[in-house]
């Protein structure tokens, strides 16, 4: 008996070192809950206050088709064309920018990275509102002919100024979506303390089997 909670003991801790070192699983599903508490614009139409769903529908194309949907992703609200984007640091929930602020006009929208993550992307506008966007916020905004996502159409940046800049489109590294993140240890720290409990299990065990063996 004495030998069986001695080896369920080193299996539970070789468990927790197993577990330790390890990071979560990956989420490969580009989805975030967005919650407005006012009138947004996005690409083609205006969402009303509310929860909802955005999810890429396929992250393996340089261009991205991102829909808007219901909280139980029941109901699709709109469906948009966006190009890939990059930050430098990443924060650990989705998060959502906007253009700036224009008197009498809703908020509208302009990016979305996905957690733990460089990469997001800039959502393309129909030209049409683009420019109405570009003039009212005094910033470029991304824009083609319609923006539907089906569409093959050359995307270009809309400038306060009304000129059409051409976007030089990048498929950039696949995304490594993550839950979590393995925690990282301080400059000053090492290795060495797992390493060293590592060793004293297996010298436990050693013990432990050396003393509850059958002598000859």
């Amino acid at each position: 008996m004495r030998v069986f909670k001695s080896l369920s003991l080193l299996g539970a801790l070789g468990l927790a070192l197993f577990l330790v070192g390890k990071p979560a699983s990956a989420d490969v599903s580009w989805r975030s809950p967005l919650t407005l508490g006012e009138p947004t614009e996005i690409p083609g139409t205006v969402l009303q206050p509310g929860k909802y769903i955005v999810k890429v529908v396929d992250t393996k194309t340089p261009r991205k088709v991102v829909q808007f949907l219901n909280e139980d992703e029941t109901k699709v609200f709109a469906t948009v064309m966006a190009i890939p984007n990059y930050r430098v640091q990443t924060t650990g929930e989705g998060q959502f920018t906007y253009f700036q602020r224009a008197e009498g006009l809703p908020q509208a929208l302009k990016t979305w990275f996905y957690p733990a993550n460089n990469f997001g992307v800039e959502f393309v506008y129909p030209k049409a509102e683009a420019v109405k966007i570009a003039q009212a916020r005094h910033q470029e905004v991304y824009a083609a002919e319609t923006a539907k996502p089906e569409t093959k159409e050359e995307v270009v940046t809309i400038t306060p100024e009304l000129k059409e800049v051409p976007v030089k489109e990048t498929a950039p590294a696949p995304p490594e979506t993550r839950v979590a993140e393995k925690p990282t240890l301080p400059k000053t720290g090492s290795n060495l303390p797992l390493l060293a409990l590592a060793g004293l299990a297996a010298i436990g065990a050693g013990v432990a089997l050396r003393a509850f063996a059958p002598r000859g």
